[in-house]
């Protein structure tokens, strides 16, 4: 087998993993340029493999190329990638870390199998000679590769249970595919200028984000998390096949309950066991602390499983009411760990607009983004892991609409508790609002309804509550939070990781009984008795930031926006006309509303608009930098690419 030497750099500076590749009728300097446009991840090493056509897979001028930037975080001074097995017959990129890789080394080391590094990126190269597909049921963390098998000639993609690390991939013609960590290379690669696809920008106005497989630029999908795909190039039309490995099941049985008390001292014993799983690095690991439950749970458990003086938490404030600083101060007190703060001037959530939503590469309408950037920001420059406290609040219905599924409301129809609720969880207009805010033929009304119906499938189980949860862990779970979560702290080089998305803590927590989670009006009820040991009240039964959540940021996003803001440009008439996909009076109308007593007053109702307004300054940003640049198609072109006629989805997969 022919191959291009490795190229490997060492650097001393520090940036984040990326993965990429091809097979197809590219070349070597093809694959430099989609390594080499991840290198804002990090190149703590870069490595690129280049097989040639015809001996790689046997097709005429079809080549393999598998590249990788790297941060080092396990066996530093090794496990560099690609990284090849003994014979050279399976290669592998990835990203992401394997919390469990050592307990599977002893398992495969026990069946033979000889190791030349400390990686967790061996282990998953051992496990697939040794399981297969199957390995991926075996990988605890988060994560995505990619491995070329010469004896199959076949590409293996793989994402993680929650999709806590993307993977993007383009297939151009039939047998051909191109794969990245982000979406920006596949755009560089493109023979064509970019096009907006209708369905994912559908579900956006909906929802605020878009959970599709397809992405928002047409003809580039994303892997779904859960999921794998074998890409076999020689079976031409039929060459890719996407299977679910694993999702969250409906509550059962599984969980045998005796009381209260033994739930939350389990609850408290595996989620000390994926902090713990969360700390395997070789460098230095931090937290970030709002002052929440969530958070300080992450604290307090990193407190009793290290020396709590060697801790470093992070926390940002913006000076406004219900600043988190003071309430991070307090936890970080109780657990005796280190605090460190940076109050920053809100300006920033204008100034950092047009970077947020650039690293982002697809637009969400979420009020935090500039806190994650800021956070993030703040934390490289002391360390570059951190743990957070994302997924608690779509395990333990920790949100205000999870009150609709008790009573009183509860005993309203079904039918309207999932609206409502749906509504509250979104703060997004309905498609009869849009139908009457777009221009007439910007939009197909009956492509509009069928994505609003698209969180059917979801339901019909015994409990609307727990059916909800499922919905919002496998969508904006996703997509509005880890996605923004990855971005934006990659971007600035650190790795955020999520204990509370362990797979034995997650199977546990959503298999109990929705009244756990929710009583007496308490959220996260069952978590907050398992943490009330270890947290000080005030922290403990704290609300979510601000009396609002994060939508009390909302307000002064809304003052950014508005008349003489330093945003208002982007949501102005003239910029709504000149996009053409909104009717410039209606829709400044309907958001100019929030002024109204009525709308003001309302809880869910301004929230909503001021969040809508929020969503057409970021869509309009995104236009600018991903759109408007190529002047080959119009700023406004909109049109729907089907799938790609080479993807075949088996018949578990949603």
């Amino acid at each position: 087998m022919q191959r291009k030497a490795r190229v490997t750099q060492q650097s001393a500076f520090i940036l984040m993993c990326g993965i990429a590749g091809f097979i197809g009728e590219w070349n070597a300097a093809r694959l430099d340029d989609l390594t080499d446009a991840l290198a804002h991840r990090g190149p703590d090493g870069r490595g690129v493999d280049f097989l040639p056509p015809g001996s790689a897979i046997g097709l005429p001028g079809s080549a393999v190329g598998l590249g990788h930037r790297r941060l080092s975080i396990i066996d530093v001074s090794g496990g560099a990638q690609p990284m090849w097995d003994a014979d050279h017959t399976a290669g592998l990129v990835f990203n992401g870390e394997i919390y469990n890789f050592r307990q599977l080394r002893k398992e495969l080391e026990a069946c033979g199998h000889r190791f030349s590094t400390h990686s967790d990126t061996e282990v998953i190269l051992q496990g697939w000679r040794a399981w297969g597909s199957r390995v991926v049921e075996r990988l605890e963390g988060m994560f995505a590769f990619a491995l070329w098998d010469t004896r199959t000639r076949s590409l293996f993609l793989a994402r993680d249970r929650h999709g806590i690390k993307p993977l993007y991939y383009s297939i151009p013609r039939a047998g051909q595919i191109m794969f990245t960590s982000e979406i920006r290379p596949l755009l560089r690669a493109a023979d064509r200028a970019a096009a907006i696809d209708r369905s994912a920008l559908y579900e956006y106005l909906l929802r605020g984000w878009s959970a599709q497989e397809t992405t928002f630029f047409a003809g580039i999908q994303q892997l779904q998390p859960g999921c794998f795909m074998q890409f076999d190039p020689a079976k031409g039309a039929a060459s890719a096949r996407i299977e679910r490995y694993w999702r969250l099941q409906r509550p059962g049985t599984a969980v045998s309950l005796t009381s209260a008390d033994e739930v939350a001292d389990t609850l408290r014993t595996l989620f000390d066991n994926a902090v713990s799983s969360h700390l395997v690095a070789d460098v230095e690991v931090g937290v970030l602390l709002s002052g929440g439950l969530d958070s300080s749970a992450v604290a307090a458990s990193m407190a009793r499983l290290m020396d709590p003086s060697s801790i470093q938490a992070f926390t940002i404030g913006f000076g406004l009411p219900d600043d988190e600083i003071p309430f991070a101060r307090s936890a970080a007190s109780h657990c005796g760990i280190s605090s460190k703060e940076r109050l920053v001037d809100p300006s920033v959530f204008s100034s950092g607009f047009t970077d947020c939503i650039e690293s982002l590469e697809e637009p969400i309408a979420h009020p935090v983004m500039q806190t994650t950037w800021q956070a993030a920001k703040f934390v490289r420059q002391n360390v570059k892991v951190a743990l957070l406290g994302e997924g608690s609040d779509e395990l333990f219905a920790g949100y205000p609409h999870y009150r609709l599924f008790k009573r009183p409301f509860s005993l309203l129809p079904g039918r309207l508790v999932r609206k409502y609720a749906l509504d509250v969880m979104c703060l997004m207009p309905g498609s009869h609002t849009l139908a009457r805010l777009m221009m007439p033929g910007s939009y197909e009304r009956d492509a509009l309804e069928t994505v609003e119906r698209r969180i059917q499938p979801w339901f019909g189980g015994d409990d609307d509550a727990d059916d909800m949860l499922r919905f919002e862990a496998e969508t904006a779970l996703v997509q509005n939070q880890l996605m923004r979560v990855d971005k934006l702290t990659m971007a600035h080089s650190v790795e955020a990781r999520v204990p509370f998305l362990d797979k034995t803590f997650v199977e546990y927590a959503n298999a109990l009984p929705f009244g756990l989670k929710t009583e007496n009006g308490v959220a996260k009820a069952i978590f907050r008795k398992a943490m009330q040991s270890r947290l000080p009240a005030d922290v403990l039964y704290r609300p979510k930031s601000g009396k609002k959540g994060t939508q009390a940021l909302l307000p002064m996003i809304n003052g950014l926006l508005a008349r003489g803001g330093p945003l208002h440009h982007l949501v102005d008439k003239k910029t709504i006309a000149a996009r053409g996909w909104f009717d410039p009076k209606a829709t400044r109308d309907w958001i100019d509303g929030m002024s109204s007593a009525a709308v003001r007053h309302h809880p869910i109702e301004s929230r909503r608009r001021a969040k809508f307004a929020l969503a057409l300054a970021a869509i309009e940003q995104w236009c600018r930098l991903y759109l408007d640049v190529d002047r080959r198609t119009s700023p406004v072109e909109t049109r729907q690419i089907p799938e790609p006629s080479s993807v075949r989805h088996s018949p578990n997969v949603l």
